[in-house]
């Protein structure tokens, strides 16, 4: 005779496989097991709870709910969002950009200072907000720009987009390069009262929104002349492998190079981490490395990314 928590399992199981893998009514499990309606109720119940179910949404829009709870339980990361990695880049990008378009929508209250990065990352992200997303909004630039880029995704274009999509807004731009040519420059820059009011309005944003960047030869920063070749070079032999607005960190978050550090106009890194709403999105395998950087270091609350990039970042940590 089968004791009775094994004939609860039996009972258990046999509803979850008439009601998911049949496709009988609850009402017909019922009448097949001989029992209440509300018993197999409770029943499916706590077969999906206790993980016997497990209900996956094979759509490509729809999210890795199993590997964002890793994600935060394993880093100090207060939310992921992970979309499912498509053939191409272009697929997991449109995705990518529409979950965190839909994060922002989401959020509640609504932000009163909304600080933004720039880059084909973002202005994805610009592009798919619905008309009307914020009221009386601060949108204000995080970090300098670069003169070399397309006309739509640079920063005024995306703080514009932002803004034209608001009720109300009012916006704030960095009239300096992302990385100047020395130190004394960049001194200047950050005491003019344009751009100090700016970094100002930052540090106070509730949320800021930015892309990770691979240290490459290939990447926006070296395109666009913000960083030399030997920089790029020097960089990687410093251990760099990646940058957050323009601040090149190692594999444990640190900054490296901190004469070139001091000539990046932004944002600096801490105060990025203290924004309650930090959104990181990240896109693209190259991108593992620097990912789980910045969530080992914490510098970000919020995390956008792909399925081969939390996979990549958790394994990791397995070995």
């Amino acid at each position: 005779m089968k004791s009775g928590s094994t004939e609860h399992e039996h009972a258990m199981v046999r509803a979850a496989e008439l009601y998911y893998n049949d496709g009988l009514l609850q009402s017909e499990v019922a009448d097949k097991l001989r029992l209440s309606r509300w018993k197999v109720g409770r029943l499916l119940e706590e077969a999906r709870s206790s993980g016997l179910v497990e209900i996956k949404i094979h759509h490509p829009q729809s999210r890795r709910r199993d590997l964002e709870r890793k994600l935060m339980e394993r880093f100090d990361c207060g939310e992921a969002v992970v979309v499912e990695s498509q053939p191409t880049n272009a697929g997991t990008m449109a995705l990518a950009a529409q979950a965190a378009a839909d994060y922002l929508v989401e959020l509640r209250p609504q932000p009163g200072i909304v600080g933004v990065s720039w880059g084909h990352t973002v202005a994805a992200i610009a592009e798919r907000l619905p008309e009307g997303i914020l009221r009386e909004p601060t949108i204000v630039q995080l970090n300098g720009g670069a003169n070399s880029l397309t006309d739509t995704v640079d920063a005024g274009s995306i703080i514009r987009m932002i803004a034209r999509k608001s009720r109300d807004p009012r916006t704030a731009l960095l009239p300096a390069s992302a990385i100047v040519q020395d130190r004394e420059l960049a001194r200047r820059l950050m005491a003019d009262p344009q751009v100090g009011k700016a970094l100002e309005l930052a540090a106070r944003a509730e949320v800021g929104l930015f892309s990770i960047g691979v240290l490459s030869p290939h990447s926006v920063l070296r395109k666009t002349n913000c960083i030399t070749a030997d920089e790029v070079v020097g960089l990687q032999e410093a251990g760099a492998i990646g940058d957050i607005l323009g601040h090149y960190i190692d594999r444990f978050g640190r900054v490296v190079d901190f004469e070139l550090d001091q000539r990046t106009i932004g944002l600096d890194i801490d105060s990025l981490a203290k924004i309650p709403k930090s959104i990181a999105v990240a896109v693209g395998e190259e991108k593992s490395g620097i990912t789980r950087a910045v969530l080992y270091a914490g510098i970000c609350s919020v995390l956008v990314t792909e399925s081969k990039i939390a996979e990549n970042v958790l394994g990791v940590e397995d070995r």
